[in-house]
């Protein structure tokens, strides 16, 4: 039988408010571009690799990050136009109701789409943590280095290359030098991180982090929009587990 352990419900409950928290404050603090708001949430996501090693029972891991493909699910517009054309509501409180659902859509609505106005992008991007997590629940440093350059080397080389990306190059998608710079030193650091926190000795995890830097800004710059959510984590991960 599933058991539920201490460890299962706290880790559970700190990453449900601590995602709570942060869409909260990029909803309501942050005034300036909201694709650049978007990235801070995608980058902010990542940090939840951080709490992996508290679940006790992989079946508790894998539920909540499934958890999350449903839900991001859910909120693409696609799914939510979906619902709303097959309500019927022709009665004053129905329209109410039409027009209250139309508002929230539109505000979930926000959180699926990227900065390349990609609905599925925040689909993708939970469905490679459910799958790490599946795979690597008793080796989450393997998690870590998969999801840490979608977290921080993606969301930085899109915030950094959507406001100072000046040298434009192209391969299948346009991308920036700039874009591409922050990508590298993004992946570098959060990965370094993530290996130093799960026990990998620094002067290992400096030459491991800086190479999968380089190979990250490769598949970063040759994916094309919202297939990058797919390739930069199984990229990583299989680097390191086969490679590394």
């Amino acid at each position: 039988m599933l058991g539920l352990s201490l460890n299962d419900i706290g880790a559970t409950i700190a990453i449900y408010a601590y995602i709570v928290i942060v869409f909260l404050i990029v909803e309501k603090l942050w005034k300036g571009d909201k694709a650049v708001g978007r990235k801070i949430l995608h980058i902010s996501m990542g940090n939840i690799v951080f709490v992996l090693w508290i679940f006790d029972h992989l079946w508790a891991g894998v539920l909540l990050a499934g958890s999350f493909v449903l839900f991001s699910l859910l909120i693409t517009q696609r799914m939510q136009l979906y619902f709303l054309s097959k309500l019927t509501l022709n009665t004053s409180n129905g329209r109410l109701f039409q027009k209250t659902y139309r508002k929230i859509i539109t505000k979930l609505s926000l959180i699926s789409a990227s900065d390349a106005g990609n609905e599925f992008g925040l689909v993708y991007y939970c469905l490679s943590y459910t799958i790490l997590a599946f795979l690597f629940f008793n080796d989450p440093v393997v998690v870590a280095v998969g999801m840490l350059p979608l977290a921080y080397g993606d969301g930085l080389g899109a915030v950094i290359g959507r406001k100072y990306g000046k040298h434009k190059y192209k391969i299948i998608d346009k991308k920036s030098i700039e874009g591409s710079m922050a990508v590298f030193a993004g992946t570098a650091l959060a990965v370094m991180a993530g290996m130093i926190f799960y026990g990998i000795p620094a002067a290992d995890a400096v030459w491991k982090a800086c190479l999968v830097g380089v190979v990250i800004t490769f598949v970063e710059a040759i994916a094309p929009k919202g297939l990058d959510n797919l390739a930069i984590p199984f990229s990583a991960a299989a680097l390191f587990y086969f490679v590394l």
